[in-house]
C-alpha cells in the first residue's frame, strides 16, 4: 500500500485528538486539579485534614472505589483507559479534498474523550455524596430547583470551601432560567447568581459504556461544588503521557515534541462500515489514560429534583 494511506503514516497525519485551545474539558478545568503523568510515572495522593481520610477513585474497569488514606502515607491513583467507538472516514473523500475529514473526525474523538472525562467526574462525585450521605432532594411541596435550594445546598458546603460552580444537567439549568417566571420574583438571574458566587456549568452529553447509551448527569441531578477549599479544587484529575508507539499507530509527538495524552489508532482499510458494506475507508479510533479522585469529598452536594415536571 502506498505509504500515504498506510495506517502507521495515517496515525501521525491525525495528530493528538486534542484541541490546543482548551486542554481539558470546561468541568474538568473548572472544579479539577489537573496534572500531567510521564509515561513511567506514578502518581500519588497525600492527605493533610484528617487523621484518617477516605478518597473516592475510579479502577481500572471504569468503577468507583473508596481508600483510606493516613498523612504522609501516600495513595497510588489508577490510571483506566478511555477509548472512543470506532469512527471511520472514505479514502475517496479524502482522495477529492472533499471536505475537512480528518479535521472533523479529530473534532469528534476530542469530543468523544472529553464525555468520557466528565462522566468519570460526575460518577466519582456521585459515589462519595451518597456514602456521605451528601444529597438532598426538592421539599415535599417543591419540585423544581429554587433559589432557596441553591442557599440550601451553598450552606451545606460552606464550611468546606467558597467560590462556588453548580454542576447542571439540562433540567436544571432550565429550572434556573425559568426561576423569575416561575417564582413570579421580578429579580435578575446573573444579579442573584452573583450575590451567591455561583458560575453554571451546565452538562448535556451522552457517553456510550459497555453498549448503552448513559447520559454523563442524570437529567434531574446537580452538584454544588466549592472550588476554594482547604486542599484547592475538591477534585484532582490526572492524564498520562502516551509512549511513542512505532509499531502500533506510528511516532507521534506534540506540536513542541512532547509525548501526546491521547492517541489515535488507525485500521487498515477496506472496513466494514454497517452490517454487510464495505467501503475503501479507514477506521479511527482514540484513546487516553486518566485518573480521578477526590481530595476533599466534603467539597461538594448533590441534590435531585422531581422526575419530569
Amino acid at each position: 500500500m502506498d505509504s500515504k494511506f498506510n495506517q502507521l503514516e495515517m496515525a501521525k497525519i491525525f495528530g493528538e485528538p486534542r484541541d490546543p485551545r482548551r486542554k481539558y474539558p470546561l468541568l474538568v478545568s473548572n472544579i479539577c486539579e489537573t496534572d500531567t503523568a510521564e509515561v513511567d510515572e506514578y502518581h500519588y495522593y497525600f492527605d493533610a485534614i484528617e487523621d484518617t481520610d477516605t478518597i473516592y477513585t475510579i479502577t481500572a474497569t471504569g468503577a468507583v472505589t473508596q481508600a483510606a488514606v493516613t498523612p504522609d502515607t501516600p495513595a497510588a491513583l489508577t490510571f483506566v483507559d478511555a477509548v472512543t467507538p470506532e469512527y471511520y472516514f472514505k479514502l475517496t473523500d479524502l482522495a477529492s479534498a472533499k471536505e475537512r475529514v480528518i479535521a472533523r473526525k479529530l473534532q469528534t474523538i476530542n469530543r468523544a474523550l472529553n464525555a468520557y472525562e466528565n462522566y468519570q467526574i460526575i460518577n466519582v462525585m456521585e459515589t462519595a455524596c451518597v456514602s456521605n450521605s451528601q444529597t438532598m432532594t426538592v421539599t415535599s411541596s417543591g419540585v423544581r430547583f429554587k433559589y432557596d435550594d441553591a442557599v440550601t445546598l451553598i450552606d451545606n458546603i460552606i464550611d468546606y470551601g467558597d467560590s462556588f460552580t453548580l454542576v447542571a444537567s439540562s433540567t436544571i439549568d432550565k429550572d434556573i432560567k425559568l426561576w423569575d417566571w416561575n417564582d413570579n420574583k421580578y429579580t435578575s438571574l446573573s444579579a442573584a447568581l452573583k450575590d451567591l458566587e455561583i458560575e453554571i456549568v451546565r452538562i448535556k452529553q451522552t457517553v456510550t459504556i459497555d453498549t448503552s447509551s448513559t447520559a454523563v448527569i442524570p437529567a434531574a441531578m446537580c452538584y454544588m461544588v466549592a472550588k476554594d477549599t482547604e486542599m484547592g479544587k475538591p477534585l484532582i484529575f490526572v492524564r498520562k503521557k502516551l509512549n511513542s508507539i512505532d509499531l502500533l499507530g506510528g511516532t507521534m509527538k506534540t506540536a513542541d515534541g512532547d509525548a501526546p495524552e491521547r492517541l489515535v489508532f488507525v485500521s487498515p482499510n477496506p472496513i466494514t462500515v454497517t452490517s454487510t458494506a464495505r467501503y475503501l475507508a479507514v477506521g479511527v479510533t482514540g484513546f487516553e489514560e486518566i485518573a480521578v479522585a477526590t481530595k476533599n469529598y466534603r467539597g461538594f452536594y448533590q441534590f435531585t429534583r422531581a422526575a419530569g415536571s
